[in-house]
């Protein structure tokens, strides 16, 4: 654990500690101040040396990012097996049938529009840029719903409780990677080694803290390589 500077006990932070696995044997780990796995995994993998024997990396949802998934495919050349956090949920009844989400809406690739549930229309309006706090840079289309909708029920639905046309923000990109990890999660090699994820990574950690002794190791990161 790291020094705590207030001396009480109550601003203790701790190191997270990312180890690759394979056949349950550890082949590389390290140590990152980094508060959340996500931000860890980029430079995680850039330290494995035996990174080119593999084809997969396995992951749970803690790393699942635009920004990961575009590294481990594009960068290292990789096939990523990590669902994203609402992947599970995606998969409800619940919300397949929620009119607020917008993958339930239509969708016109002639107009480039959505209609939702209700009936609502939107149009493509702008285009928008985003950098997160560590610069990573996402793009945007935003939707507005029209002004004029077929009917005055609906010109009341396309607006915010503030009486402004309600927008949806489109990242293509991640949808284009959250639609490529479905498929490779689903896939029959993909649903087989997914399977082997908690059984590899959780003995290494198992063995750590009950051979080891320990068991009072804040230990985070969970990753394997095959």
């Amino acid at each position: 654990m790291k020094e705590d500077p207030m001396k009480n006990r109550e601003l203790k932070p701790g190191y997270n500690l990312q180890v690759a696995s394979s056949n349950q044997y550890v082949i590389d780990f390290d140590i990152f101040p980094n508060p959340t796995d996500t931000r860890t995994l980029i430079p995680f993998l850039d330290s494995i040396q035996t990174l080119d024997m593999f084809q997969y990396i396995v992951a749970d949802a803690g790393y699942g990012s635009e920004e990961n998934y575009m590294a481990i495919t594009d960068d290292f050349e990789k096939v990523p097996l990590i669902p994203y956090g609402m992947y599970h949920k995606e998969q409800s009844k619940k919300h397949k049938n929620n009119p607020k989400h917008r993958q339930n809406w239509s969708y016109n690739e002639v107009e480039d529009s959505y209609t939702d549930l209700d009936g609502v229309h939107f149009n493509f309006s702008h285009y928008s840029t985003r950098n997160d706090k560590n610069g990573f840079q996402r793009q945007f289309k935003i939707y507005k719903a029209d002004s004029e909708q077929m009917d005055d029920r609906l010109n009341k639905l396309a607006k915010t409780p503030k009486g402004r046309q309600r927008q949806t923000a489109v990242n293509n990109n991640w949808e284009y990677f959250k639609h490529k990890a479905k498929e490779n999660l689903e896939s029959t090699p993909g649903k087989e080694i997914y399977a082997q994820r908690k059984i590899d990574i959780e003995t290494v950690f198992g063995r750590m803290k009950g051979v080891f002794g320990m068991r009072r190791a804040h230990v985070r990161g969970k990753q394997e390589v095959h």
